[in-house]
């Protein structure tokens, strides 16, 4: 589970593109009786802003401790009576009440992230009344080839060195993996091939995490050299209001981005090269398993094969172990003294000690690690929170 910081939360409310639209989306379906939903409510922004639009009752659910810090906010600007905080994860979570509308922003750089859309099927079936609103409502995603020396290099730049030594197994690894840090100033010149939908998330009715497409045929709409793919999602927060994140636009979401998908390999392409592009995405414990298979072709000729590329982040995923693992098996390790405070704490997290309680236990055993009582009490709150139940 990602821990974000109150840094990480500013950087999003900062994010006019985002804000803007879920701001504009939430006034458009308020209203005086709504009972609202909001999902990783952070530091409380989008359930404020639903208190401020009107609604009659907001449920706003965070496991991360701003939501403390959202219940201060949300006191100071009189809408402590009608917010009412959890800190959990909305799938261990029963409402008293079903929500005519639910609001979310638990996306990655792309939709598929984490949880996200386990979290969401499991909120429409369990927290939402029949016929309410859902925001976001639904993303389309985009892909297309691009020609950009400068992101390839962002994503092999430290493994492929000037001094005569190899790091080709690092590099075999990192070009097996996608980066959305390198995809962010990709423009519309830099695009090959006319982008194209490869898949389409309706909320109110998706039920599998794994999203992928059949091959997906591009051609080529100019001479160039491909470097990778450039893949992102255009959102519908309503059917009114949303906001794309496409290379043709000016402003793109900072928070969200792009992701870009490299090939193993350069590749010159001509106008009128076809392309085929299959990319999946899959869901395996908490995170997404990425594979993306492209084929280039010399113009429109099935034989002509200009670079056949099978590349996904669980060859990196199986590469990376098999390195590393003849080395981490003959490791020995002992037990440090947060390890022995940890097992002291877990011997103490019985349901009915306070976690006060249990941190005056451990500042008074174990006094030469900590400096105060207070120090004590959020080194047990956070081995609290990887383990209770």
């Amino acid at each position: 589970m990602d821990t974000y910081d109150l840094i990480d939360y500013a950087d999003m409310i900062v994010d006019r593109v985002r804000m803007d639209a879920y701001a504009l989306a939430l006034k458009a379906v308020v209203k005086p009786e709504s009972v609202v939903l909001d999902i990783g409510t952070g530091p409380g922004i989008h359930a404020l802003l639903a208190a401020k639009f009107g609604a009659r009752k907001v449920y706003a659910i965070e496991s991360n401790d701003a939501i403390h810090l959202a219940r201060q906010v949300a006191q100071v600007n009189g809408f402590g009576d009608r917010i009412h905080f959890i800190q959990d994860l909305s799938t261990r979570v029963t409402l008293p009440e079903r929500a005519d509308i639910i609001v979310s922003d638990i996306r990655g750089s792309l939709p598929m992230y984490g949880s996200h859309i386990p979290t969401i099927i499991d909120a429409r079936t369990r927290h939402l009344r029949e016929g309410g609103t859902l925001i976001p409502h639904r993303d389309v995603l985009y892909a297309a080839l691009v020609d950009s020396p400068r992101a390839y290099r962002g994503v092999i730049r430290a493994w492929d060195t000037p001094y005569a030594i190899s790091m080709e197994p690092i590099k075999q690894i990192v070009l097996n993996t996608w980066s959305d840090q390198v995809a962010y100033d990709l423009r519309q010149m830099h695009v090959l091939t006319e982008p194209q939908q490869w898949a389409q998330l309706d909320y109110l009715t998706i039920e599998d995490p794994d999203v992928g497409s059949s091959s997906i045929v591009q051609e080529a709409t100019r001479d160039g050299k491909a470097f990778g793919w450039l893949v992102w999602f255009d959102t519908d927060l309503t059917a009114e209001v949303g906001f794309s994140n496409g290379p043709d636009v000016d402003r793109i979401s900072e928070v969200y981005g792009r992701g870009f998908f490299p090939l193993m390999e350069p590749v010159s392409v001509q106008e009128g090269d076809i392309i085929n592009l299959s990319i999946h995405a899959g869901l395996d414990g908490d995170e997404y398993e990425w594979r993306w298979h492209t084929c280039i072709l010399e113009g429109d000729d099935k034989d002509a094969i200009k670079a056949d590329y099978d590349q996904s982040t669980t060859i990196a995923k199986m590469s990376e172990d098999k390195l590393i693992l003849p080395y981490i098996s003959l490791e020995k390790p002992g037990i440090g003294t947060d390890g022995e405070i940890a097992l002291y704490i877990l011997q103490r997290m019985d349901g009915q000690t306070s976690i006060d309680s249990i941190g005056h236990q451990v500042n008074e055993a174990f006094s030469s690690r900590f400096s105060d009582r207070q120090e004590a009490i959020f080194f047990v709150h956070q081995i609290a929170k990887q383990y209770k139940t």
